[in-house]
This record gives structure tokens, sequence and C-alpha cells, in this order.
């Protein structure tokens, strides 16, 4: 009789660990940048790799420093050190139930630069 028990053990297992990595694949954190400037149309470089030019949206992979730098001819160009903070549900332990879900989610900061009409020396 233990005999007959042991396949449905070894099938309910194979089944839950197939549930958990198909869960696991399903949905991620995406969290985005999106730069815009006055003027508008300046290149914009997420450290120093051209992304685009403004309004411009880009991934962000790391909660971390970044520089942005924005250009555009006849003004003086702008660059900063940004920080990007992790929202709560990408803190552990929130991060492995918000990876789970069936559904993404978009994470997007914002960024709003001011270009000065360059300087004559």
């Amino acid at each position: 009789m233990a005999e007959k028990k042991r396949p449905i053990r070894a099938a309910g297992c194979v089944l839950v660990v197939a549930a958990v990595v198909a869960l696991m694949g399903t949905g991620c954190i995406r969290s985005m940048v999106r730069v815009t400037s006055d003027p508008g149309d300046a290149r914009v470089f997420l450290n120093n790799v051209e992304r685009g030019r403004t309004p411009v949206e880009m991934p962000i992979m790391w909660y971390w420093w970044y520089t942005i730098r924005v250009e555009k001819e006849g003004f003086d160009p702008f660059e900063k050190n940004e920080r990007f903070y992790a929202p709560p549900w990408a803190v552990t332990p929130f991060d492995i139930i918000a990876d789970t879900l069936p559904i993404p989610i978009k994470n997007t900061y914002k960024r709003h630069y001011v270009l000065k009409p360059k300087t004559t020396d």
C-alpha cells in the first residue's frame, strides 16, 4: 500500500515545482527613468552612453547612482549624479512576491532639467 502513494507524492512534488518555476518567469519589476528638458530635443547620456533625445525613457538595472548628462547646441551642458532608491516592493522579502506576480510592475522615475543658454567667455 505504501508503494502506491509514492508515485502520487512524486507527481505532486513535480507539479508544485513546475508551478513555482512557471510563476517565477511570469512577472518582473521594470524600473525606468524618464528624462525631460527645457528646451526639448536635447541629447541625454546615462553613464556616458547616449540614450536619445528628450523626452526619453530608459531602463535602469540597479537602484544606485547614475550620471545623467543633458546637452543641446547653444546651451551649457548639464550633468548631475542621481540616485534612484528602490521602491518598497523591490526590497527583500517583498521583491520575491512582486517578481512572482503574473503581471509586470513598472516603476518610472521622472527627472526634468533646465538648460541655460551658453555663456560667452
